[in-house]
C-alpha cells in the first residue's frame, strides 16, 4: 500500500470518527421535544438519553485511548465504528424511552473508541511531513458536527422520521469500517503491553460522573446546593486520582510524564478555555436572535453559522501553515483572536445589525480554526509513541468537559436571571471573556520563562 493511499484511508477513519461521534452530541438535542411527544415521558427522562450518551463517552474515553496503546488503534477504532453503528441501528429501533436512553449509552461507549483513537491515529501512522494537515482536516471534522448536527435532526423531524437521525450514521460508520478493515491487513502497529490500571480508571469513572452530574443539575435551581456538592466531591475524587496515578507503575494518567513537561498542563488549559468558550459561542447566539431580536429560526440558524464557518476555513488554513514547530504561534494566535472576538461580541447590543453578531462569530470561528488542530498537535507531541492514544484521548476528554461545565454554566446564568436576558449573557460574555485574557497572559509569562531560561 503506497503512503498516499494508507494516509487518506486513516485521515477518512479518524475525522469519520470524529464527525459521527460529535454530530449524535448535537443531532438528538433538537429532537427531544419531539421525542418526549413520541414516547410520552416526561422532559428529565428524556433528557437522560443526552446525558446517559454524554457520560459513557467521557468515563470509557481515557480506557479505550490507554488500551489503544497497548492492543492498537486501529483495533480500537475498529471496535468503536462497530459498537456505534449498532448502537445507532438499536436507537432507531427503540420503542420506549428506557430502551433509547441504554442504546444511547451503547452509542456513547463506542464514540469514546472513535474521539479517543482519532488523533492518536494521525500523530502515530501518518507520516510526519502529512501530520499537521491531516490535523487541521480533523479540526474541520470537529467544526462540522455540532452544525450538522442540528440541522440534519431538523431536517428528518420535519418529515416525521425521526429514526433516521440515528440511522444516517450507518453508512458513514460502514465506510470507515472497510477503510479500517483494509488498513488493518496491510498494516502492523506498533503494540505496547502493560497490566491495565483498573483503580485508575474506577476512580477516574467516579470523578467524571460527579462533576458532570454536578454541572447538569447547576441549571435547576431546585438541585443548585446539590450540583455543587456533587462537583466539590469529583473534585475531591480526582485529587485522590492524581496521588493514586502518581504511585502507579503503569497509570491511566502519566501525571508524572505531564510534570516533566510543564508546559502539558498550560496546552490542557488552553483546551479547556476553548471547549469553555465554544459552549458559550453555541448557547447564547440562539438566545440573542430568538428572544432579544427576535428573528425566526430559520434566520437565526443562518446566522449561527460564522464561528463554524470560520473554524472549517481556517483549521484547514492552519494545518498547511503549520509545519508542527509553530504550534505555540498558532495556538496563541488562535486564543488572541477568540478574545478578539469576545469582546465584539461582549460589546454588542439589540440595536447593531444581526450580521454584526454573525461577524464576531466568524472572526471566533478563525481563533478556534488557527488555535485547535495546533492544540491537538502540541498535545500529542508531550507524550511519547507509545501513549498516543491516551494523549489524544485526555485532550478531548478535558474538551469534552470543559464544553459540559460551559454549557452548564451559560445555562445556569441564564436561568438564575430569567427576567432579565441581556444581562446574563453579557455576564457569559464577561465570564468566557477574563478565562480567555487569563490564559493568554499565563501563556505569555510561562514563554517569557522559558526563553530566558534558554538564554541562560
Amino acid at each position: 500500500m503506497n503512503n498516499k493511499l494508507k494516509s487518506n484511508l486513516i485521515i477518512t477513519i479518524s475525522g469519520m470518527g470524529m464527525l459521527l461521534s460529535t454530530l449524535d452530541t448535537g443531532i438528538i438535542n433538537v429532537a427531544l421535544p419531539f421525542l418526549q411527544k413520541e414516547f410520552q415521558t416526561s422532559t428529565s427522562l428524556t433528557a437522560l438519553s443526552v446525558i446517559g450518551y454524554t457520560m459513557s463517552l467521557a468515563v470509557f474515553i481515557l480506557p479505550f485511548g490507554y488500551l489503544s496503546d497497548r492492543y492498537g488503534k486501529l483495533k480500537m477504532s475498529l471496535f468503536g465504528l462497530v459498537l456505534f453503528g449498532l448502537g445507532s441501528i438499536l436507537c432507531g429501533l427503540a420503542n420506549s424511552i428506557v430502551s433509547l436512553i441504554i442504546f444511547r449509552i451503547i452509542q456513547g461507549v463506542g464514540a469514546a473508541a472513535l474521539q479517543a483513537t482519532s488523533a492518536a491515529l494521525i500523530t502515530t501512522l501518518v507520516d510526519k511531513k502529512n501530520v499537521a494537515s491531516a490535523l487541521g482536516i480533523l479540526g474541520i471534522m470537529i467544526g462540522l458536527g455540532p452544525v450538522l448536527g442540528p440541522s440534519i435532526g431538523g431536517l428528518f423531524l420535519s418529515m416525521n422520521l425521526w429514526r433516521l437521525i440515528f440511522w444516517i450514521n450507518v453508512p458513514f460508520a460502514g465506510v470507515g469500517l472497510i477503510c479500517n478493515y483494509v488498513l488493518m491487513k496491510n498494516i502492523n502497529e506498533q503494540k505496547h503491553s502493560g497490566s491495565f490500571d483498573i483503580v485508575g480508571a474506577l476512580f477516574f469513572a467516579v470523578t467524571v460522573i460527579a462533576i458532570l452530574a454536578g454541572f447538569s443539575l447547576l441549571s435547576n435551581r431546585n438541585y443548585l446546593i446539590f450540583g455543587f456538592l456533587l462537583i466539590i466531591f469529583g473534585v475531591f475524587v480526582a485529587r485522590r486520582l492524581y496521588i493514586i496515578e502518581m504511585h502507579s507503575k503503569i497509570p491511566l494518567i502519566s501525571f508524572q510524564m505531564l510534570n516533566k513537561n510543564p508546559k502539558s498542563w498550560l496546552y490542557l488549559l488552553q483546551t479547556m478555555i476553548f471547549g469553555f468558550a465554544s459552549a458559550m459561542i453555541f448557547l447564547l447566539p440562539p438566545f440573542i436572535f430568538e428572544k432579544i431580536m427576535h428573528l425566526n429560526v430559520g434566520i437565526t440558524g443562518l446566522l449561527v453559522l460564522g464561528a463554524p464557518a470560520g473554524l472549517i476555513i481556517f483549521s484547514r488554513i492552519s494545518g498547511k501553515h503549520n509545519n508542527g514547530h509553530k504550534n505555540s504561534q498558532f495556538s496563541f494566535l488562535g486564543l488572541t483572536t477568540i478574545g478578539i472576538s469576545l469582546i465584539g461580541l461582549l460589546a454588542f447590543n439589540q440595536q447593531w445589525p444581526a450580521l454584526f453578531m454573525t461577524f464576531f462569530l466568524f472572526v471566533y470561528g478563525i481563533g478556534g480554526g488557527l488555535f485547535q488542530p495546533a492544540n491537538i498537535a502540541a498535545i500529542m507531541q508531550v507524550g511519547e509513541k507509545g501513549n498516543q492514544g491516551s494523549m489524544g484521548s485526555l485532550q478531548r476528554m478535558t474538551q469534552n468537559i470543559a464544553i459540559a461545565s460551559g454549557t452548564a454554566i451559560g445555562s445556569t446564568t441564564i436561568n438564575l436571571l430569567p427576567g432579565n436576558l441581556e444581562t446574563s449573557i453579557k455576564i457569559n460574555w464577561g465570564v468566557t471573556l477574563c478565562l480567555t485574557i487569563v490564559t493568554i497572559v499565563l501563556t505569555i509569562i510561562f514563554d517569557r520563562k522559558n526563553n530566558g531560561q534558554r538564554t541562560h
